[in-house]
């Protein structure tokens, strides 16, 4: 009687009876079914308190006594009542899932007082890929993110002296020191000189070493993609003496007729039939990535943040 009575007394010594005669199948979310009800004396009205179908309380509250081998509530065309075991392991419920709740109100707690995420975006970034860190962010309760955009060596440079948390920017150069993840690729597209709109239809990559292109200065990572492409593709890169400044002076450059212009697609104005460029039938590809300090104190914020935008 008296191991009987320290038992009901101490809910630890309880978890660890359950754990041992049924290991881990019990989950908090029966107890919180098992709560409602006995609050509520209706599966319907628990159901409905908690966000869920009636069937699935139901389902979870009979596999729960399904479980431990014994009846929680009697069942009635009126409601349920709780039976004279539930009214003794009620108390230790009642007091588990207090618990629970507490840590995840913690646990929020710390993520509400964490100071912002400082993410350093290049600007040849899609919008799309930062509404998706952004919808990340806040889906996870991450916290805010304050954005900063700024070509390649000063979002670098102030990722090394840790003025940033992460950098969101083109794959075209070593991560070194950092960690890095790839976050999404986008195609090419090219839009010929003189043109203000494409044919759509595809252009092989070869065809262009004959078309002088019209570039953007280097800073954004861009022009060392380009000329990557055809370094490794044993082509010359015939470009125009001068160098455009943004991407929309770059397309109104191109439509002068100063030279073709090679952008991914999401830089293009939304109206523009370029033409997606192949290299031997298939699609050629920019890259994005990911690139951060994995020392930081902000790392596993970091990679909690890139974890959920892959989900």
């Amino acid at each position: 009687m008296i191991a009987s009575n320290r038992v009901r007394e101490n809910p630890d010594l309880i978890m660890g009876a359950i754990k041992k005669m049924y290991g881990e199948s019990i989950t908090v979310v029966q107890l919180a079914y098992v709560r409602a009800a006995a609050h509520f004396g209706s599966f319907s009205q628990a159901a409905l308190s908690l966000g869920v179908t009636q069937p699935a309380l139901s389902v979870g509250i009979a596999s729960l006594e399904r479980t431990i081998g014994t009846q929680l509530f009697d069942r009635s065309p009126s409601g349920v009542a709780v039976t004279t075991l539930g009214r003794t392991i009620l108390p230790h419920v009642l007091q588990m899932l207090g618990s629970v709740e507490s840590i995840a109100h913690e646990i929020a707690s710390v993520r509400d007082s964490a100071p912002p995420l400082r993410v350093g975006v290049s600007p040849l970034l899609a919008s799309s890929l930062i509404g998706r860190a952004l919808e990340a962010a806040s889906r996870e309760q991450l916290g805010a993110l304050v954005l900063r955009e700024d070509n390649m060596t000063p979002l670098r440079e102030a990722l090394a002296q840790r003025e940033l948390d992460v950098l969101f920017i083109p794959s075209v150069a070593s991560a070194g020191q950092f960690a890095n993840r790839v976050l999404e690729s986008e195609p090419l597209h090219y839009l010929p000189s003189g043109a203000a709109r494409g044919n759509g239809e595809a252009i092989e990559f070869s065809t262009l070493a004959a078309q002088a292109l019209v570039l953007v200065g280097d800073a954004c990572g861009l022009t060392t993609f380009t000329e990557a492409l055809f370094t490794e593709s044993n082509r010359p890169l015939s470009r125009y003496a001068g160098e455009a400044d943004s991407y929309r002076t770059l397309q109104k450059w191109g439509e002068l007729g100063l030279g073709g212009v090679l952008l991914p697609r999401s830089q293009f104005s939304p109206d523009t039939r370029s033409q997606p460029v192949l290299r031997e039938g298939t699609p050629l590809l920019i890259s994005y990535e990911a690139v951060w300090n994995p020392h930081s104190p902000r790392s596993s914020t970091v990679v909690s943040l890139l974890d959920a935008m892959r989900d």
